[in-house]
């Protein structure tokens, strides 16, 4: 297998298409793209894809769902994000953020996402790209960006670049086609460009573990935990993570500081 070049994040609520994205990039069926399937944020799968001859690895997680952010339980979210990041190929740094979302509104939920993975876990450092899906019936996809991008602004989301889509191809017709066939093949060309035209080749090398307890303070503000004390907790996510004894040694240190 080639040289991986680095990391691209997907992210978005349940249900907005990012599996479906992840197939489009891989030109089958690899990723599953049941609306109903949940996850606990920072959940994710990993894909090594390639888009126009170079391999990167694509990961689809999991971010808030509408009216979640107060029911976020710390054990399970610190545990996930600890996998996430020790999970980015190389150094470490994540190329490109491709934030997903279905039209036609901007959703709490989605603005929660922003802050979570754009401001506080990239540090808006990470050049990030939004998806909209669900644009099938539009006649002309890439006008929804323009007739909406106030909106936008009024949230203080400011993409790098955009690329509105369809991931469906619709019902069959008469002659074999399919009702979306050309949304969903002009679609599935923009994709990889939008990639290769923002993803950052050479992002700077971090250090994972550091990044890590950096990003976990300013979560324990943002979703207003109440502080990990008690062994057995800290027990169920030392063991979640897979930590090792060094590694446990420095938690248990850094808990003690926030």
């Amino acid at each position: 297998m080639s040289e991986v070049l680095g990391n691209i994040i997907l992210v978005g609520e349940t249900g907005v298409g990012k599996s479906s994205i992840i197939n489009m990039i891989a030109g089958t069926k690899l990723a599953p793209t049941s609306n109903g399937l949940a996850g606990c944020i920072f959940e994710h799968h990993s894909y090594i894809l390639p888009v126009h001859g170079r391999n990167f690895k694509f990961f689809d997680t999991a971010g808030l769902n509408e009216g979640e952010k107060g029911t976020v339980e710390c054990r399970v979210a610190v545990s996930k994000l600890y996998k996430l990041i020790t999970s980015l190929d190389g150094d470490g740094g994540i190329n490109l953020l491709m934030f997903c979302m279905r039209r036609p509104v901007i959703t709490n939920a989605m603005h929660q996402n922003w802050k979570i993975f754009y401001e506080i876990l990239c540090k808006k450092q990470v050049p990030t790209v939004l998806v909209v899906t669900g644009l099938e019936n539009e006649e002309n996809m890439d006008e929804w960006w323009w007739n909406n991008r106030v909106f936008f602004e009024d949230q203080d989301i400011h993409p790098d670049d955009t690329a509105c889509i369809t991931t469906i191809r619709g019902k069959t017709l008469w002659d074999g086609c399919r009702v979306f066939d050309d949304h969903y093949d002009k679609s599935q060309a923009k994709i990889p460009n939008l990639i290769l035209n923002r993803v950052l080749l050479r992002p700077r090398s971090v250090n994972k573990i550091n990044w890590f307890y950096e990003v976990i303070r300013s979560f324990f503000f943002f979703f207003q935990w109440t502080k990990i004390r008690e062994a057995k907790e800290i027990k169920e996510i030392v063991d979640a993570c897979g930590m090792s004894t060094e590694e446990t040694a420095r938690f248990r240190e850094e808990l003690a500081k926030f």
